[in-house]
């Protein structure tokens, strides 16, 4: 187990994807990061994700890293904030996520139908929760309406010994 420690000190934070956001940001104002799971205050059926539900927050989370690497370690959250500039409504949007292969179901998208915009700010994040959610590669998060491109965010999800300083904040593990 101590060789592990030492190598999680030594390990190089992998470059960010130079933080690969695709929108128009004449229409919207998007951030990308990652955050310590908050405390749900409800949830919504959503019937095309693994879990078959999305989570619902009382208060906006507010991204502790600007990043879009992010370690698979439980109780990590990553995602992207979204506003409309002119306050338009955007309804019957597809949200998805496509990732690699969950160890287990073999899951690789889901999606679910939601709004962006109007006068407020939207957060769509993924949380790893469950052990066979934690599975290194790329991760894109898209918002599509009508066949037209909102926007999409790519993370990189890592070992834990590649984004130490986020994995020993949210997943309790240790720095040295």
């Amino acid at each position: 187990m101590r060789p592990a420690l030492l190598c999680l000190c030594l390990a190089p934070l992998p470059a960010p994807l130079a933080a690969e956001v695709a929108y128009d940001p004449a229409r919207f104002a998007i951030e990308q990061g990652v955050f310590c799971d908050v405390p749900s205050v409800g949830e919504v059926a959503a019937p095309g994700t693994a879990a078959g539900k999305i989570e619902l927050f009382d208060v906006m989370p507010e991204f502790q890293w600007r990043t879009d690497v992010v370690p698979a370690v439980p109780d990590v959250s990553f995602g992207v904030k979204s506003s409309a500039i002119d306050g338009q409504l955007y309804d019957g949007v597809i949200l998805s996520l496509e990732h690699p292969p969950f160890r287990e179901s073999g899951h690789t998208r889901q999606a679910y139908v939601t709004e962006l915009g109007g006068s407020g700010t939207s957060i769509n994040a993924y949380t790893f929760d469950l052990p066979e959610e934690r599975v290194p590669g790329l991760w894109i998060i898209r918002a599509e309406r009508e066949g037209e491109l909102l926007y999409e965010a790519r993370f990189q999800v890592v070992p834990a010994d590649l984004a130490p300083e986020i994995a020993a904040v949210c997943g309790g593990l240790p720095l040295s």
